[in-house]
């Protein structure tokens, strides 16, 4: 008696008969092999992109100054500009002095201290209006102490910039002004910062918030209330401009409307180049992995092949 035989081949769902020890008759009761199957929710290890240089929003493609590091590099500035101009000063009230030969040397200079720190009443500014148009003269030698003050930090921040991208007070404490998405690699080089780009960060950052304080100073030194009062608002964009430099990227106003950042060039030279390669290496070895196990799935399929 013979039994039926299944179809036998590489296409039959049976297998191939002579797969199965070499017995015909067992081989059409064996279930075909399973393919070989993954562990379920097995997910291949990805690669993270890496950080792409200037990207807006990532604060990780340069390391920052702190804000420690721009309080400190722009009171060094401020003092230096400062004593640029303090000789001005000597030489008005040597030039007051001289015009008013007739008065002792004492009340020209109570006087002229009067008007400077905004105590010049009409008892106070008296003797400077009692010699003809010597008053007029300490108006207008003030106004041009107050040009001083604001054209001499006006030429240095811009000039610094757009030259260096550093001022000395930046120099000072290792930070540097470069545009947005500057690489890393270019930091340490001569980044363009630009006469244009430079203008706009000084505009917002000195001209307008020390002109209206200077202003403000001397309408208060005249006794002028209602001016003072009107300068000292718009004053007020030089104190609330550094308040932006708390946010993620400690980019101020002024930052913002030039389109730079401020960078720590101590920590880049240091240790931040060591850090980004290690990140870039780690991503590298995850897109290794994830090539391995690739052909490791692959290699699995074609073992599994019945054919």
């Amino acid at each position: 008696m013979t039994f039926p035989q299944p179809p036998q081949g590489p296409g039959s769902p049976y297998g191939d008969a002579r797969a199965a020890n070499g017995d015909p008759h067992l081989s059409w009761h064996q279930p075909p092999a399973p393919a070989p199957t993954l562990i379920p929710h097995q997910a291949p290890p990805t690669a993270q992109p890496s950080p792409v240089e200037g990207e807006p929003g990532d604060a990780g493609e340069l390391p920052l100054a702190s804000r420690t590091m721009r309080l400190v590099a722009r009171t060094t500035d401020y003092l230096l500009t400062t004593a640029l101009v303090l000789p001005l000063w000597f030489l008005a009230y040597h030039y007051i002095q001289a015009k008013a030969t007739d008065l002792p040397t004492k009340v020209v200079r109570d006087a002229f201290l009067d008007v400077v720190f905004g105590r010049a009443g009409e008892a106070q500014r008296a003797p400077l209006e009692a010699v003809d148009g010597l008053w007029g003269t300490t108006k207008t030698l003030l106004f041009l102490l107050i040009l001083a003050h604001l054209l001499v930090p006006t030429l240095y921040d811009w000039f610094m910039h757009a030259r260096y991208g550093r001022t000395f007070g930046k120099i000072m404490v290792g930070a540097k002004v470069v545009p947005a998405g500057t690489p890393a690699a270019a930091v340490p080089g001569r980044v363009p910062v630009g006469a244009w780009r430079a203008g706009r960060r000084t505009l917002v950052a000195v001209v307008l918030p020390w002109a209206a304080v200077l202003l403000t100073w001397y309408e208060i030194a005249l006794r002028e209330w209602g001016l003072a009062g009107l300068f000292a608002l718009v004053s007020l964009i030089g104190f609330l401009d550094p308040l932006a430099v708390l946010g993620p990227r400690r980019r101020t106003w002024h930052d913002r409307t030039a389109g730079t950042v401020v960078v720590n060039v101590k920590m880049l030279a240091r240790g931040w180049s060591a850090t980004r390669n290690a990140s870039t290496a780690v991503v590298q070895g995850a897109r290794g992995v994830r090539e391995r196990w690739q052909s490791g799935r692959a290699s699995a399929g074609r073992s599994g092949d019945p054919t």
